[in-house]
Order: C-alpha cells, then sequence, then structure tokens
C-alpha cells in the first residue's frame, strides 16, 4: 500500500505537468498567416479637354488710338470728279466705334469746305465764278474682322453709307453744289485711311500668330498643382479651334479653343518626350465647354488605421457570449483589396485578417470598406480555435467603424487646384484664369501605403490675355 501511494505521489507531479501543457499548446493563440501584400496598376486616367484662349479687343481703346493718329485736315483735293471742283476735309469730331460679333462700326464725322467754279455761255459771252461752302457729313463704315491661315488678324473694311448732317449750299440762284462726287470722295479715301489705321492698331497691339506659337509650346510644359502631393499637370494639345467670335458691351471677345489631353501625374516632374507642332486652325460653332481635370488625393493607411482606432478605442463587440476588443489595427493592400489587420483581446487572443473593397460614398462623402469577409486563411485558423467569430457578426459591427471621412481631403484637392489657377502664368503676359467648381469621385485604388481617390473637377477655365497695351 504504502509502494502505491509512492507511485501515486511520483507520477502527480509528472501528470500536472503533462496536463499543463497540454492546455498551453491547445489555448495558443493560432498564428496566422496574412494575404501576401500586392497592388495593382493604379493610374489616373487623362481626361480630354477644352482649354479656351481668349483675347479680348476694347474697340473702345482702338477709337482712343484712331482719334489719337487723326486730326486737323485730313484730306484735300483740287479738280476732282472731272469738273472745278476743289475739297477739303477736317476732322469734324470724334469717331466712334461699335462691335457686334466680329464686325466694327465706325461713325465718322467730317467737316468738309469745296470751292465749286462754274461756267456758261450765252450770246457768245462767257460767264463764270467760283463759290465757297462749308457742310458736315457723318461717314459709315464697316470692318469685319478675322484670322488667316498665318494665325493673324485680319481684317475686310466696307463703306455702309453717309448721312450730311448740313449739306455745303450756297446763296446764289441757280447754282448748286454737287454734294454726291464730294461723298463719293470721302468714303473711297477715309475707306483706306479708317482701314490702315485699325489694321496698324492690331497689328502693334495684338500680335495673334506670337500669342498662339507661345502658348503652344508653354501649355506642354507640366506645371506643380500641389507641393504636398508632388501632383503635376501634363497639357497635350490635339487641335487648336476657333469659336464664334462674342461681343460684351464695347468688347470684342476671340475665343480660340486648345483641344487637350490633360493629364495629373504623381512624383518627379513628368517629361514631355515629343511635342506636338502647331496644327492647322479649324473653326467649331460653337463656344468652348467646361475645362475637365482628371486628379487624385493620397490619403494614407497610417491617416485612416488611426481614424478607425479612434473610432474603436473603448468599444467592445459580443457575439455568442463571448467578448473581444480591437487592441490594434492597420490596412494594407493584397490584389486591390483593402486587408485588414486586427489585434484582438478578450474571449480571443490574436490577429486576424479580413478584407474588403474600398469604395467612395457619395452621401456621406466618406470612404468605406464594402463587401467584408474574413481571408481564407483567417478563416481555416478560427474554424478549428474560434467558430463563433465566424458567424459574421463581428464583421458587420466592425465595418461601420472604419469609415474615413474624405469632405475635407476633396475640399482641400479643390482648393489647390483653384489656388494655381489663380495664380499659374504660362508664360509672360498670359495666365491661367477660371474656377473649378464641381468635383466628382470617379474610383478608388490602393497604392502603396495609401488609398489614391481619383476625381474629375470641372468648370469655366481659360488662358487669359494680361491687358492689351493700346
Amino acid at each position: 500500500m504504502a509502494a502505491q501511494i509512492a507511485r501515486v505521489r511520483f507520477f502527480y507531479p509528472f501528470f500536472s505537468l503533462l496536463i499543463l501543457s497540454f492546455c498551453i499548446i491547445s489555448c495558443k493563440t493560432p498564428q496566422i498567416e496574412g494575404p501576401q501584400e500586392s497592388y495593382l496598376p493604379s493610374e489616373i486616367a487623362p481626361s480630354l479637354s477644352e482649354l479656351p484662349l481668349r483675347i479680348e479687343l476694347d474697340v473702345k481703346k482702338i477709337e482712343s488710338v484712331v482719334n489719337a493718329s487723326m486730326n486737323g485736315l485730313l484730306y484735300q483735293g483740287d479738280n476732282l470728279a472731272g469738273e472745278d471742283l476743289s475739297v477739303k476735309i477736317w476732322k469734324g469730331g470724334q469717331f466712334m466705334f461699335f462691335v457686334n460679333n466680329n464686325e466694327i462700326t465706325y461713325k465718322v464725322p467730317l467737316k468738309v469746305w469745296c470751292r465749286y467754279g462754274w461756267k456758261v455761255e450765252k450770246f457768245g459771252v462767257s460767264f463764270s465764278d467760283h463759290y465757297e461752302a462749308t457742310g458736315t457729313i457723318s461717314l459709315v463704315y464697316k470692318t469685319a474682322v478675322g484670322i488667316d491661315n498665318n494665325w493673324k488678324l485680319v481684317t475686310k473694311t466696307t463703306p455702309a453709307g453717309y448721312e450730311w448732317l448740313e449739306k455745303p449750299k450756297v446763296k446764289a440762284i441757280g447754282v448748286n453744289i454737287p454734294v454726291t462726287p464730294i461723298a463719293n470722295i470721302a468714303l473711297s479715301y477715309f475707306q483706306k485711311t479708317i482701314t490702315e489705321q485699325v489694321d496698324k492698331v492690331l497689328y502693334e497691339n495684338v500680335p495673334l500668330d506670337k500669342y498662339i506659337g507661345d502658348v503652344w509650346e508653354e501649355v506642354q510644359k507640366p506645371f506643380l498643382l500641389s507641393d504636398e502631393d508632388n501632383l503635376w499637370i501634363r497639357i497635350t494639345p490635339k487641335e487648336i479651334l476657333l469659336a464664334p467670335f462674342t461681343t460684351k458691351g464695347n468688347k470684342l471677345n476671340i475665343t480660340i479653343v486648345f483641344y487637350a489631353q490633360v493629364e495629373s501625374v504623381f512624383g518627379a516632374q513628368p517629361v514631355v518626350k515629343n511635342r506636338v507642332p502647331l496644327p492647322s486652325l479649324r473653326y467649331i460653332e460653337r463656344q468652348p465647354r467646361q475645362f475637365s481635370i482628371n486628379v487624385g488625393a493620397d490619403v494614407t493607411f497610417d491617416k485612416i488605421a488611426e481614424f478607425a482606432r479612434s473610432q474603436l478605442q473603448g468599444k467592445s463587440f459580443t457575439e455568442s457570449g463571448k467578448i473581444i476588443k480591437i487592441d490594434n489595427l492597420s490596412l494594407y493592400s493584397s490584389s486591390g483589396r483593402a486587408v485588414v489587420v486586427a489585434d484582438l483581446s478578450g474571449s480571443y487572443k490574436g490577429r486576424i485578417y479580413f478584407t474588403g473593397k474600398p469604395v467612395y460614398n457619395s452621401e456621406k462623402q466618406s470612404l468605406e470598406i464594402a463587401e467584408p469577409e474574413f481571408d481564407i486563411k483567417t478563416q481555416n485558423a478560427l474554424i478549428k480555435s474560434a467558430n463563433w467569430l465566424l458567424h459574421g457578426m463581428i464583421l458587420k459591427k466592425i465595418t461601420p467603424l472604419l469609415t474615413y471621412p474624405l469632405e475635407e481631403t476633396l475640399a482641400t484637392l479643390k482648393d489647390q487646384a483653384n489656388s494655381m489657377l489663380k495664380s499659374y502664368e504660362v508664360y509672360n503676359g498670359i495666365h491661367i484664369n477660371g474656377s473649378l467648381d464641381s468635383l466628382a469621385v470617379t474610383n478608388v485604388s490602393m497604392i502603396p501605403g495609401a488609398v489614391r481617390i481619383g476625381a474629375e473637377i470641372k468648370g469655366n477655365v481659360a488662358l487669359i490675355i494680361d491687358e492689351l497695351k493700346f
């Protein structure tokens, strides 16, 4: 009997150690291997857009230059129209310019002096005399403004009639001053004079061919949109289009549209491989459409995880009588799906992995994880150690807390774009002006270290030539 007790005492520590070892082995947290980290190619698709170059001609400034260059005696001629007729013409007041679409109308008031000689014979006797008279006439011309194949502004001026405000006349009975030849002489002479003056003003102040050539070259150089994100914009023009001329008040607006591919590029300054040569002019019978650009904003995994942890802090989840807490959480990508790494404590201690599709919720303006499911290796491990976790309730409770707000991110992206537009000078004297007011998220993708939010921004954007110096 004593021998049996001794043997029990000997084996008791052994069995205790064996049971303890078994418990340690059976209760040990399974080491689950997560999905392999990988990323699908992520590119921001270029958008085809229309970027207008707007040139504003203030016809009142042209009027001022022409008025300043034409003063005093403007014309003098003798023996006109095959008659003993001498004419002098002075400027009778300010020339007035008006514009409608691409046509400029001029009203030219003139003061006219004429000396008319007459001669008659009666009964073999000649009678002759000279009479002088003054009057005022208003001439009207119209100049159509166009663009030729060499990208130069061209004008075509035609007379549009005249009106005698005061006809030249003398008091002598039977003497009539030939006012029609005087008017025709004035019309023909001043048509050439006005055309030369207007052409000179436009040629010296609106070298359109130089503007077009310079902008075409400069716009192909990439420019930095965001220093923080190292985001570049590259414009590759495809065509150049001339929209119908428009007027607003006394200003003639010429709109030349660059039909271009607009790209956003992250990282180093992109290289322009092949510059596109300036193509031939093509006309369109409409005004340019809204400018659009596809851009992207990156939200780092760390930011998303930090926000999720703040939402999960102090929360516990119950399922099947079991309680768990999430002590830590991180994020990465596997084949384009978001992989959520969660360290649990409570009824289950250890690390699990579940995946989901990163999507944008337009109503909430937030990034969310859709279609959540445990990774296959996590599923296999939980079947053996914590089958109750696989019921799915935990995922449904946790996933809504993994939402990341994007309202501020998208607003910042739009503000950055608008800030650049207000200050960016494409070329000396030519800058980008306008505003981007419409933003729509187009895609969500995962890149190393971040989730990239792709967005299309639209607005009224144009290249503006600084005020022309007349």
